[in-house]
């Protein structure tokens, strides 16, 4: 049987880290916010694309919706032939995303981890700004809260990638 898994989180609680290394211990994950053409920004004001938007300015960063397809993600889900995928990401309509999955893991890091890690993202990445990084803490634990009351499985990924990556799997081989 073919089992779908969603590694999510909010920016900086490891994401694309734990989905590269899924990929190094043998198994088939995808960054889907990486894949071309599945994700728009969108104008919150105007529902279209959000023209000038700009990672490191907190106006246009609160007025941003990072949506996902969801017919494209469907087909991209359907089209993989594995027995176990990761899709590793977040949407601003995480409420359709998720039903899409046999199982979600939630990424769940400390304040401090998150500033750590989203400070040393390369300059125009999202969350490198300490003021968009204050904006990500202001909704962190409510968003977290949200996804659990959704069926997500929080995991603590404050530790090692790796470690990080074998939790998942443990969690998405387990027999239910």
């Amino acid at each position: 049987m073919k089992k779908s898994i969603l590694v999510t989180g909010i920016a900086g609680s490891g994401k694309s880290t734990v989905c590269r290394e899924l990929n190094k211990l043998g198994y088939r994950a995808h960054d889907i916010e990486d894949i071309r053409g599945l994700f728009r920004m969108l104008d919150e004001k105007t529902s279209k694309v959000f023209k000038g938007y700009n990672n490191d300015h907190l106006g246009k960063v609160r007025r941003g919706r990072w949506i996902c397809n969801i017919k494209r993600l469907q087909k991209f889900i359907k089209s993989e032939n594995n027995p176990l995928v990761f899709y590793c990401g977040t949407a601003s309509n995480m409420d359709e995303v998720i039903p899409l999955f046999d199982l979600v893991v939630l990424l769940k890091s400390s304040p401090k981890v998150l500033r750590q890690r989203l400070s040393s993202r390369k300059p125009g990445n999202f969350g490198r700004t300490k003021e968009v990084q204050d904006w990500i803490l202001s909704w962190k634990d409510r968003s977290e809260k949200t996804k659990g009351k959704m069926g997500a499985i929080v995991i603590d990924a404050d530790g090692r990638p790796k470690e990080v990556a074998k939790n998942i799997i443990k969690i998405a081989t387990a027999k239910n």
